[in-house]
């Protein structure tokens, strides 16, 4: 073990070091880097599936007691009522703390959390903003919810029990038909439950009208409440 940290280390430092030789500004280099870092809970996640396939011994830890407890099944779309963003992301960090890969597209602007967040999440910013990309973050306006749909799509594909979190769907619901809004919800539903992923959907009860909210939480999933901004526990 000891020895493949080593490996480990010495080719994130041939990496780091060759970008720095082929003329790449220093913005260049970061966003570089950042793409290497989240590639490495990928490739971690995946020896650790190898050897316990070839061991038989259990490496996943306390998320995997949290998983097996019922909490949150794969497959499965969750409702997260919050009063602010960091309580969905502290529930993401909880359930990706042994390396899974999660998606966060939020409308709350992503670079001000990136930082306090594991490093197999990667985030997307719900936005107006016209274009790609913003600050090294791919944008999604909130009237192309098709893209959305296949950006979820193609992420979940590559591997059961990858995690997906959507903040913004009052946004949705502004910019476009509240029907709409509702079948793009039951899309990605049905995607979560073919790919076997996890779907976490963070709302604002205090935002929504109340026949849209009991909309969502009779007919989208189960509910996570969190205790408060600062604590990870959850109740079902």
């Amino acid at each position: 073990m000891v020895k493949g940290y080593e490996v480990g280390l010495n080719k994130a430092w041939d990496d780091l070091i060759g970008l720095t030789t082929k003329g790449f500004s220093p913005r260049e280099i970061q966003v570089m880097a950042k793409s290497k870092r989240q590639n490495i809970s990928t490739a971690v996640r995946q020896l650790r599936l190898e050897i316990e396939e070839e061991t038989g011994f259990d490496m996943t830890g306390r998320s995997s007691v949290d998983r097996a407890s019922g909490r949150v099944e794969n497959g499965n779309a969750y409702l997260i009522e919050i009063t602010a963003i960091t309580q969905a992301l502290s529930v993401v960090n909880e359930l990706t703390s042994d390396g899974t890969p999660a998606l966060c597209i939020l409308r709350s602007f992503p670079g001000n959390f990136q930082g306090m967040m594991n490093d197999s999440v990667s985030c997307a910013w719900l936005t107006k903003y016209e274009g790609t990309n913003y600050d090294s973050f791919p944008v999604f306006s909130g009237s192309a919810m098709e893209g959305m749909v296949t950006e979820v799509r193609n992420f979940m594909k590559e591997g059961p029990g990858r995690i997906v979190l959507l903040e913004g769907i009052e946004y949705l619901i502004i910019q476009n038909d509240l029907v709409k809004v509702l079948k793009f919800l039951q899309t990605i539903v049905d995607q979560t439950v073919l790919t076997k992923g996890i779907l976490l959907l963070a709302i604002y009860p205090h935002a929504l009208e109340d026949r849209v909210l009991n909309n969502l939480r009779c007919n989208i999933g189960s509910v996570l409440r969190t205790r408060s901004p600062g604590e990870n526990d959850l109740d079902r």
